[in-house]
């Protein structure tokens, strides 16, 4: 793979080139294309074991698809390309399924929540980096809730305005994400548990507050819907923590600015 600078800045299709940008990549990124061809791989027998590697890196993607949505709200945080990230931690839970045939290897997050602890929305400011103050979190999987405790922050000590914006505030979410399985009879990978996939319940966001000053303590609660007492076991609970820095807009409304924050997974259960 070879990379394009400065002179060339070209990106689509040109014979057996493709060119393309990628996040967190300031240059253009050159590839030649080849291999066999789709029908090749679909229909001959020595492409076999390829079948069966696409087959379980659709059921990765799917599962780190559905990571991705369960924060949905702090997806104007991330400056890297996080579905990549997701994904790569899904192949290797997806990797411990020694049950399964190879082809319908399971993503069983349920049995690996430790991997998603500390995963980070932004590398380029952590969250602890900008928001310096302890953070104090507790998930209860029995009941459902949440509970965050943010002590006051002196904004000109513990709050690292690295885009120099005019307001913050906070953001959190708590969220359920399923297993990711081939049902017997199956081919295709699927979740059981629709509903705990819920994007409206479990999400916070504070006031806008100014980023300079003192700004009060927050205790924060976070609900998420028992569909089912007690939770399924294959449903994991994510608590997402982020911050986010914003600017008057249209109509002198603050909106938030994207790439402007940072957040993580602080929590799972």
């Amino acid at each position: 793979m070879a990379r394009m600078k400065n002179i060339m800045q070209m990106t689509g299709s040109m014979a057996n080139v493709s060119m393309y940008t990628m996040q967190g990549h300031d240059e253009v990124i050159i590839r030649m294309k080849g291999g066999p061809s789709k029908r090749q791989i679909k229909t001959k027998p020595q492409f076999e074991k390829v079948r069966r590697n696409n087959s379980e890196w659709a059921g990765c993607t799917k599962m780190g698809s559905q990571i991705r949505m369960s924060f949905m709200n702090m997806n104007r945080m991330e400056d890297y390309p996080v579905t990549g990230a997701l994904n790569a931690i899904c192949k290797q839970i997806q990797k411990l399924d020694t049950e399964s045939e190879h082809g319908k290897r399971a993503v069983y997050l349920s049995r690996h929540k430790e991997m998603l602890v500390g995963f980070t929305f932004s590398r380029k400011q952590v969250l602890e980096s900008v928001l310096r103050v302890p953070i104090e979190t507790t998930l209860d999987r029995v009941t459902g809730e949440a509970l965050i405790d943010i002590p006051a922050v002196n904004t000109d000590l513990y709050l690292y305005n690295f885009r120099k914006l005019p307001y913050y505030r906070m953001v959190a979410n708590l969220s359920g994400v399923c297993d990711m399985t081939v049902p017997e009879n199956e081919k295709n990978y699927e979740h059981a548990y629709y509903n705990y996939c819920d994007r409206e319940e479990g999400i916070y966001e504070s006031d806008w507050l100014p980023t300079m000053g003192t700004q009060a303590a927050m205790h924060i609660r976070l609900q998420y819907p028992l569909i089912e007492n007690p939770i399924p076991d294959d449903v994991t609970l994510l608590l997402c923590i982020g911050i986010e820095f914003g600017k008057k807009g249209y109509g002198d409304i603050t909106e938030p600015v994207k790439y402007a924050g940072s957040g993580k997974i602080v929590r799972v259960g």
